[in-house]
């Protein structure tokens, strides 16, 4: 069925979003460091939640069910390495967290409970992937490679095995699907193809 309108963020913005089991997090990018939150089991208008040490344009995110992690962002340059991060059942600004192997910008995160990867994004477009321990601070460590330098990419999870489709690899769209063992470290592997470009 299609959607149904559920509410609307506290300010506009080219935003990213993290999750736990009961509560949806959005830092809006475009410049703006405002972060909202909704409870998703209701339908309602976001709140705010707090700011971001940074005020990015195309930040990308990933969550456990305790702690949500903001990623890099630009303006559009120069782009950032920036990490900080959030608890997600409480409000308040984020914190650093440590930094990203390069600068980027439309970066897509993953996670599974422990463990969140990042496949880089930015301009120039790259192909890094990097990993972090969510439940530990610090700087991100090099996992391996996507299978294309590209950028905005569309990322889901399960605890053990994490994928990337979509995004834009110069210069256009694409319809791949690759995919990592979050547990391991290595380069992304083919996995398949969307039935269109994203």
């Amino acid at each position: 069925a299609n959607a149904v309108d559920f509410g609307d963020l506290t300010v506009t913005g080219q935003h990213t979003a993290c999750a736990s089991a009961t509560r949806g997090v959005f830092a809006m990018g475009s410049a703006n460091n405002t972060i909202d939150y909704v409870t998703i089991t209701t339908t309602a208008n976001a709140t705010d939640f707090g700011d971001r040490t940074v005020a990015l344009n195309g930040p990308g995110a990933l969550s456990n069910n305790i702690r949500g992690v903001f990623l890099g962002g630009g303006a559009p340059n120069p782009q950032s390495d920036v990490m900080d991060y959030i608890t997600i059942a409480t409000t308040g600004d984020a914190t650093d967290f440590g930094n990203l192997s390069v600068d980027s910008k439309n970066a897509c995160g993953l996670a599974s409970p422990t463990r969140g990867c990042i496949a880089m994004g930015g301009d120039p477009l790259t192909n890094t992937i990097d990993y972090i321990t969510i439940a530990s601070a610090g700087n991100a460590s090099d996992f391996g490679d996507t299978v294309q330098a590209g950028e905005g990419y569309a990322g889901s999870s399960s605890n053990t095995r994490g994928i990337w489709s979509g995004g834009y690899v110069s210069p256009a769209n694409q319809n791949v699907i690759q995919y990592i063992t979050i547990a391991s470290t290595g380069n992304a592997a083919d996995f398949g193809d969307l039935d269109r470009l994203t």
